[in-house]
Order: C-alpha cells, then sequence, then structure tokens
C-alpha cells in the first residue's frame, strides 16, 4: 500500500470522512465503518463513511496507527452486498472454570476441510489453477469474564471465495447440521448461537482487522492457507503458509470483508432453485458490460489523442484488428522504453511449442516473463497464442483477466531474458535476425549522438544475457560461462569493446563505402544530399570504431555501463535456488528432474566442476567397473545394508538444497575407517558446492552485531559442510547448532560488506573420534543428532591384524585408491543424482544411527542416566527433594569427576514429569536405590570397633 497520504494520521482521515461530516457526500449512503463505544475508557462512538477509491490511503494510515505504533483502535466494517468473501464469527461460551482454549488447530483443520470445503462442492463449480485464501484469527488468550459468570472464547474465519448473502445464509444452515458431528466442546451454548447469524447475513459490521472491542483483546491472524482444487479427482488441497508471507503494509486489504477481488466461481446447478427461490422479489442485480479499452495497455503520453482511435479487447476478432492493436502498442513506446519493442520481437519468434495444444506450461511461462518486463505486454503475448491453430479470439478478454489477476509473481525468476534464451536455443535463426535489427538501432543512435552512455546501451544490448554488474561502486562484474555466473573484473568485456564493438563500427564503415560506391557510378545531383549524409556517417563510424581501442574511451564507457548493467538483486539471488545443481556441461534440476542448459536467470555461481553423465548413458567398461566398484566401496564402509542405505541416501540429499531432514550427521570413528576418503569423494564430487569449516562454527557463540561471519557466509550456496575433529571436551553450541541445520534465514556479513541473509542450503557433517559435550537435553538438539558409526578398517595388506571370519568388517587398504577419486567422482555424481530423482532428499532413519544417537544422548544426559540407575517404582515408598539432591551430586562426581554438577533444579523438573508432580518436596511410590553393602564386612568393621 505504497500510497501518498493528504492526511496527517488516522485521526485525521476519519475525522474528515465522518458521516456528521458536512462535506460528505452522504446521499443514500450507509456508513462504512463504525467504531465501538465505551464511555468509561473515554472511547466515542464514531460513523464513516470511505468510498472504495480512499480504501487504499485509510488502509495505510490504519497500518502505521494500529501495527506500526502499535495504537488500540475499535473500528469495525460494513460487509459488501455480493462480491465479499464469506465471513464467519464463531462464539464459544463456556463455564467459569474453563480456564484454556478448548478447540485445537486441528479442530479448525477438520472444520475447513471436511465441513466447508465439502460444503462448498454444493454451492459451486470449482475449477483448477483458481486458488483461493483462508484466514483465521483467534485471540491470545480466552475471555473469563470478571463477573465469573462465564469463559468466552471465539473465532473468526475469512474464506477467500465471493459469495452473497443469501448464499452465505444457505451455507450457515448446511454448517448447523454438521458441525456437531466432527467438534465435541464442553459449550454452555448451542450451534445456533454459536455461528453468528448476523454476520452470514451481512447485518452485522466485522471487526476490522486489528481493531478490539474496548477493553478486551484483539484478533489475531494464527492461520493462514491456500485451497487448490484437483478437477482430475475433485478434492481440494489444503496448504498451510506462514504467516510472514503476508505483508500487511502490502497485503491488509485482503484481511478485510471490503475486499471485492477474491475468486468468484460459478453456481451450481443443483442448488440453483433454491438460491433462485431465496432471492426472488429482492432487487435483481444489473450486469455492468464494459469494454476493456487498449488505452489500458498503452502509455498515453499524448493527452489530445484521439480516444475515438482506442481498441477494445472485445474488437480484436481477427489477425489485422489484433495487428492494428500491437501497432498502437509499439508506436506508444518513448525512445527509453526500446526494450519493450525488442521483447515483442523475440516473443514472436518464439517456436510452435510455445503456443499449440500442450504448450500450457511454457505459455504460462512467457505470460510471466511478459508481465514482468511490462503490462503493456499483454497484447504481445495474445499476438503468440493467436498463432495456434485452435485460438478463439473470443477468448481475449478472459486472457486479460487471468493476466491481471494470476500473473501477478514470476516462478523460477524467469525475466524477459528468459524470452531472449528461449528464442535462442529453439529459433537461433530468427534470434539472430532480431538481435541484429534491435542492435543496428542502438548504434545509428551512437552515431547521431555520440556519448558514453549511448555506447554502454548500445553495449547492454549486445551483451546483457552474457554480463551483469552486482556493486557499482566497487565495480564487480560477472561474465555468464558455461552455464553459470563466473566473477570478472570487467576485463571480458572492455576486451569485447576493442574486439567486437570495434568490428560493428568498422563493419558498418565499409557497408557505407559499398552505398557510396553506388551513387558515385550513377548520374546526376540529385543524390549528393545523400552521398554527403553517407559520407559524413562513414567518417562518424571510423572515428567511433578507433575510440574503441583508447584505454580512456573504454574507461568512461564502462562506467556508464556498470550502472545499465547493474542488477541490484544479484548477490540477493545468488545460488538461491535450492533445487539446482551446475556441472560443466548442464544444470540439474531436481524438483523437475532434468539436466538442461544453465539460465542466466538461474542465478548460479557455483559448479561441481566436473561433468554429469546420465546414470542410463553409463556404457564404456571402464565406467562399469568403476560403478561396481563404487558399490564394493560403500558396502565394505557400510556392511550393515541399513546402515548403507541411510548412507546413500544421506550423501544423496546433500545434492538438493531443500534441508528437509534438518540433522547433524556425526561420522565417528578411529583410524584407517574410511571417514577421510569419504569426504573427499564428496569433495571431488561436490566441488564447490562442498565447504570445509572450523569446528569452533559450532562450539562458539555467534559474533555480535557488526562483526564478520566470513565462515558463515561462506556457507551460501553450499550443500555439504564437513567439520573435522574437536578438540577433546569440546562443547557444543546447541543453539548455533539448531540455527544451522534447522532451515531459517542465517545472517551473515563478510569482511567490508553490507550483511546479507540467506536460506542454508547445506547438510551439516562432522568427522571426529571424540564426541561433543551436549550439554542440552531439549528433544530439538537431539532430534537432529545422527551419530554414524564407521565400524570398518582398513588394513594394510603386511599388516600384523589378519582378516578373518572373527574380524568381518576388516578389508584390505587399497593405498592408490585416493589418487584416483577424480575418476571415480562423475559416476558416483551420476548415482547420487539417480538416486535423489527417487528420494527427493529425504533420509529415512535407521535403527543402527538411531541407537547410537540415543546411547550418545544417555551418555550425555546424566540427570536421566541417574534416574535410570539410581531410582526405583516402589509402592509406599517417599523420596525428599534434598535426599535426592544429595545423592545425585555424590553419584555425578563420582561418575564424572570435577565436571560442573547440573542443577538440582533440572533434575526436581525431571522427576516431576517422570513421577508426576511432587508434593511437599517429596515424590511418593519411588525410592533411591542405595548400593548394598556386604555384611561380612560390615560385620567384620563392628568387631574391629569393639576391640
Amino acid at each position: 500500500m505504497s500510497v501518498s497520504s493528504p492526511f496527517k494520521d488516522l485521526n485525521d482521515f476519519l475525522a474528515k470522512h465522518s458521516a456528521k461530516n458536512e462535506s460528505v457526500d452522504r446521499a443514500n449512503i450507509s456508513p462504512t465503518h463504525t467504531r465501538i463505544p465505551d464511555k468509561d475508557l473515554n472511547v466515542y462512538p464514531g460513523s464513516y463513511i470511505i468510498p472504495a477509491e480512499d480504501l487504499p490511503i485509510f488502509y495505510k494510515l490504519y497500518h502505521e496507527s494500529v501495527f506500526v505504533k502499535n495504537r488500540k483502535e475499535h473500528l469495525t466494517e460494513r460487509q459488501l452486498c455480493n462480491n465479499g468473501p464469506i465471513a464467519l464469527d464463531f462464539d464459544f461460551r463456556y463455564n467459569y472454570d474453563v480456564e484454556t482454549r478448548q478447540h485445537t488447530k486441528s479442530n479448525v483443520q477438520d472444520l475447513i476441510n471436511v465441513i466447508y470445503l465439502e460444503l462448498l462442492k454444493e454451492f459451486y463449480t470449482f475449477v483448477a489453477n483458481k486458488p483461493f485464501p483462508v484466514f483465521v484469527f483467534e485471540k491470545q488468550k480466552v475471555n473469563r469474564l470478571a463477573d465469573k459468570s462465564l469463559t468466552k472464547d471465539g473465532i473468526h474465519i475469512i474464506i477467500g471465495i465471493q459469495m452473497d448473502h443469501v448464499m452465505q445464509v444457505m451455507l450457515r444452515e448446511k454448517v448447523l447440521e454438521k458441525i456437531g458431528e466432527i467438534w465435541e466442546l464442553p459449550l454452555i451454548n448451542d450451534w445456533p448461537s454459536v455461528l453468528d447469524q448476523g454476520i452470514s447475513k451481512g447485518t452485522t459490521n466485522w471487526q476490522l482487522y486489528g481493531s478490539r472491542k474496548p477493553g478486551h483483546q484483539a484478533y489475531e491472524l494464527t492461520q493462514y492457507y491456500i485451497i487448490k482444487y484437483d478437477s482430475v479427482d475433485g478434492e481440494f488441497t489444503m496448504d498451510e503458509r506462514k504467516l510472514s508471507e503476508l505483508d500487511l503494509s502490502k497485503d491488509f486489504n485482503k484481511l478485510s470483508v471490503q475486499y471485492s477481488e477474491h475468486p468468484k466461481f460459478e453456481i451450481n446447478p443443483k442448488i440453483k432453485a433454491e438460491y433462485d427461490k431465496r432471492v426472488s422479489g429482492g432487487t435483481k442485480l444489473k450486469k455492468h458490460s464494459s469494454k476493456t479499452k487498449l488505452k489500458l495497455l498503452v502509455n498515453d503520453h499524448d493527452e489530445n489523442e484521439n480516444k475515438e482511435d482506442d481498441i477494445s479487447l472485445e474488437d480484436i476478432k481477427t489477425p489485422e484488428i489484433l495487428k492494428q492493436a500491437v501497432d498502437k502498442m509499439l508506436a506508444s513506446l518513448q525512445p527509453l522504453e526500446y526494450y519493450i519493442r525488442e521483447i515483442h520481437e523475440y516473443t514472436q519468434v518464439l517456436p510452435k511449442k510455445y503456443y499449440e495444444p500442450g504448450s500450457h506450461e511454457k505459455n504460462r511461462l512467457v505470460a510471466f516473463a511478459l508481465k514482468h518486463t511490462d503490462d503493456r505486454l499483454f497484447i504481445s503475448w495474445v499476438m503468440l497464442r493467436s498463432k495456434a491453430d485452435d485460438f478463439d479470439y473470443n477468448t481475449i478478454p478472459d486472457l486479460y483477466n487471468k493476466w491481471t489477476k494470476y500473473f501477478k509473481s514470476r516462478p523460477d525468476g524467469v525475466t524477459q531474458r528468459s524470452i531472449m534464451y528461449w528464442a535462442k536455443q529453439d529459433a537461433l535463426d530468427d534470434y539472430m535476425r532480431v538481435k541484429i535489427t534491435t542492435r543496428d538501432y542502438f548504434i545509428e543512435e551512437t552515431i547521431k549522438d555520440p556519448n558514453e552512455y549511448n555506447y554502454a546501451l548500445a553495449l547492454n544490448h549486445m551483451y546483457k544475457d552474457k554480463f551483469v554488474c552486482s556493486s557499482i561502486t566497487d565495480q564487480k562484474w560477472w561474465v555468464f560461462h558455461n552455464h553459470r555466473w563466473v566473477p570478472d573484473l570487467g576485463q571480458k568485456l572492455r576486451l569485447s569493446i576493442s574486439r567486437e564493438f570495434f568490428n560493428v563500427y568498422s563493419d558498418l564503415g565499409y557497408k557505407i563505402t559499398d552505398q557510396l560506391n553506388n551513387y558515385v557510378h550513377s548520374e546526376g545531383d540529385e543524390n549528393n544530399k545523400e552521398i554527403e549524409y553517407l559520407r559524413k556517417k562513414s567518417q562518424d563510424a571510423s572515428t567511433i570504431s578507433g575510440r574503441m581501442k583508447r584505454t580512456a574511451e573504454k574507461d568512461k564507457i564502462m562506467k556508464e555501463a556498470a550502472a545499465i548493467f547493474y542488477d541490484p538483486d544479484f548477490i540477493k539471488n545468488m545460488d538461491s535456488n535450492k533445487y539446482l545443481m551446475c556441472f560443466n556441461n548442464g544444470v540439474i534440476d531436481f524438483k523437475n528432474k532434468v539436466f538442461r542448459d544453465g539460465y542466466p536467470q538461474d542465478y548460479i555461481t557455483k559448479s561441481t566442476n566436473i561433468d554429469y553423465i546420465p546414470f542410463n548413458m553409463i556404457s564404456e567398461v571402464d565406467d562399469l567397473q568403476l560403478v561396481e566398484k563404487i558399490v564394493t566401496f560403500m558396502e565394505q564402509l557400510f556392511p550393515d545394508k541399513s546402515l548403507n542405505k541411510y548412507m546413500w541416501d544421506h550423501l544423496s540429499s546433500s545434492l538438493i538444497g531443500d534441508n528437509i531432514n534438518q540433522t547433524f550427521n556425526i561420522y565417528r570413528g578411529s583410524g584407517s575407517n574410511g571417514k577421510s576418503i569419504l569426504t573427499d569423494l564428496m569433495t571431488h564430487t561436490l566441488g564447490e558446492y562442498k565447504a570445509t569449516v572450523p569446528v569452533t562454527l559450532v562450539t562458539t557463540d555467534r559474533p555480535g552485531i557488526g562483526g564478520t561471519s566470513s565462515e558463515i557466509m561462506q556457507l551460501k550456496g553450499v550443500r555439504y559442510a564437513v567439520m573435522q575433529e574437536p578438540k577433546k571436551d569440546s562443547k557444543i553450541n546447541e543453539g548455533v547448532m539448531k540455527e544451522l541445520t534447522g532451515g531459517d534465514p542465517l545472517q551473515a556479513r563478510q569482511l567490508y560488506c553490507e550483511s546479507e541473509t540467506f536460506i542454508p542450503q547445506f547438510d551439516l557433517v562432522l568427522c571426529t573420534n571424540n564426541l561433543f559435550e551436549v550439554n542440552s537435553n531439549d528433544d530439538g538438539t537431539w532430534r537432529r543428532i545422527r551419530i554414524v558409526d564407521f565400524e570398518s578398517k582398513f588394513v594394510d595388506a603386511d599388516s600384523k591384524e589378519v582378516i578373518t571370519d572373527e574380524n568381518p568388517n576388516q578389508f584390505p587398504k587399497d593405498k592408490k585408491l585416493k589418487d584416483n577419486l577424480h575418476k571415480w567422482s562423475p559416476l558416483f555424481a551420476s548415482m547420487l543424482v539417480k538416486r535423489a530423482y527417487e528420494t527427493q532428499g529425504l533420509v529415512e532413519d535407521c535403527p543402527k544411527v538411531l541407537a547410537s544417537s540415543n546411547k550418545y544422548r544417555k551418555g550425555q544426559d546424566h540427570i536421566a542416566a541417574f534416574v535410570s540407575e539410581m531410582i526405583v517404582v516402589k509402592i509406599g515408598k517417599k523420596v525428599a527433594k534434598r535426599e535426592l539432591c544429595e545423592q545425585f551430586k555424590i553419584w555425578f562426581q563420582e561418575s564424572q569427576g570435577s565436571r560442573k554438577v547440573p542443577k538440582g533444579v533440572e533434575l526436581c523438573e525431571y522427576m516431576d514429569i517422570k513421577f508426576g508432580k511432587n508434593k511437599k518436596n517429596e515424590w511418593s511410590g519411588v525410592e533411591i536405590l542405595y548400593p548394598e553393602v556386604d555384611e561380612m564386612s560390615e560385620i567384620h568393621g563392628n568387631g574391629s570397633d569393639e576391640h
């Protein structure tokens, strides 16, 4: 809601829109908003008339007041008559002894999915690709009335479908028949009084989000879902979204019942008769027909232009009229909007697979790219689609409706560069024709007005899909090479000025010379002016070509070029696509399970630095033998079949940057067990996607605000991060470990750079003989830790350790293996990619890993170990808190030496959880198991005392 406001603040806006204000047009208009009064709290009533065109300003001021400045507000809003969303207000009443919320998140999900979505199928004919939102609002806690008469709670829900109030009442009636079947709550009011009838009828105002009744809590957004309909099986899917995906400064209007842009669906014929019967006698709604003028798709720079020449979308019924519409759009472009004409031309050379039947996905991506470039390119999209044999010109208005509603965010980063790339890949000859034609336009501009800015524009046209500048100040350049962006000091672009750019002007000079020769041999003086023009143009081209070799001139052009080639989002987007991995010969897309060329818009900078070989293409005898060796190597490393499977899944999952497993794998084992060889193989396989990080990353605190964190910044885009042996008795920083493995954004800063936030994509691994000390016992820490034991041992042929049946996990050492890992890596990568395609990165736990991890936990969880060893259940016995703490201290000092004894409060909390809350500092039904005393020793001791 980036809307400028002529009002001081929200109060100023409301005062000037008060229904009592004489300047407000009150003719036939009821108040659209009201304020709930409370004299005791000095909250006074108010009625306001806010026209629809003023709502953006109102929402902006309201958002600033309530959500930015945290001021309390008490506003309600009137519901729309016909095109508003479904609003639901549930009012729960309980006996006063109810202290906590009785319904759960699962209850709410069942209400939406089992009742409302199922019932809505009876009211509407749903279609695929038309999702709608559901917003759930709740207060932080229940409201126990001061007079102790009852406890109140409630839920507000907005279902983002347009539905008039006649149908909302019908829906309410059906819900009341079913809701008691799935919800069992200790209510003291019945379901008809729970589900507010006035809201369904539209006669009751809705509490504006963020507002509250005076003296009460405000409802807060607690759940947000996107609902999609699958036309194949006729079912809905509920996709829960993070609340952070909603930006209230922009999306507040969607949380209002006055939002009129939610999807609309056709009424189900089965209920139409009942619906018509209920609305009969009421005022019939008029359908307003208005033509969508093409002027909406162009910028009218000439205010005196003849409006009668406007073309409506409904008027476009033939190819001729469509061409007129396109020509009108192109003619309206300003000189600096050359790129719109250029992208239009590239779009029109795209081949059949972008518009014929069956091209839906590709055509959809074209639409996203065009929309992201400029809204006016809608008509270019139509022209491309019109080439299809089955194109129907009557669908153009509907296409425009889809264009405005659904192509608002671009998937996978498609841009105008995408269209140029598709044209280059699939229609190279036509691509070159368009490129040369448009290049000549820029070159001509430099001849007319030779300055550094125009040179840089021409340079950008020729190389915008090959070079990018990520920092104007630091002159940081990148060149697109071998499917990814590679750092460059600008030298390659600079060299292009001296070579290709020089040749462009040199060739132009030769071309003009040929033209002059034709004129010279013709008779008459009528061509003198043209000859003079060409001679000057040839001279200018020659002069410019000479300047392209001069250092000072290139410095000036490069300075201008930095601003034109600058991509402000390059660093943010760099290596951010977690499903892509770059090889020397292309890019693996794990989401779509394809191997393809890299695109500039992939924003990839890392590479494995090896070639990718699809597994089904491995056919050479030598390669097949290496595959067998890799399989044997893994079987020797992990003879246990379940552990072997776990490690294949774990290693292959590291190729995908979607860290769905959120685990910290610790490779444990003493010398010659294969840990180093395995991580070396991963290094050769993953190349720049593998990083070695210091173990202090998880044993020390994060840098303070403003400090550098280069070791974290180096992990951006990394898929496999390895740490080596920690010092003995090193303690892990559980908070940092959870942060690194949890998938939440990390913030870090390189030296002399701005801080940056990125989503971690790496699997974190530690190779060690010694395990960390872990002081935390929370599940959030231990559910991440996986101990992978390397139980095999690789011995020399002349070793005294003999390989026998009694030592089944000993194998002969291959001393040349490390030198041959570079030969293994492409084949190992192929095997991992194949497995990642199958598992999509999901790793199933195996018993052996879980057993080792649990044993590690028990060894670190001293409280649990003490209770397991020293406390037994015994009816009639009691353990006092003081006695318990004293015995724990003795036990801990005997087993752990000089280490710091855990706090007694932690021990007591554990006892409360395991054996029930203590009463009067005692636990009933348990006793401390003291060590037994040898009777003879006791007698002997007593006899000694007697002597």
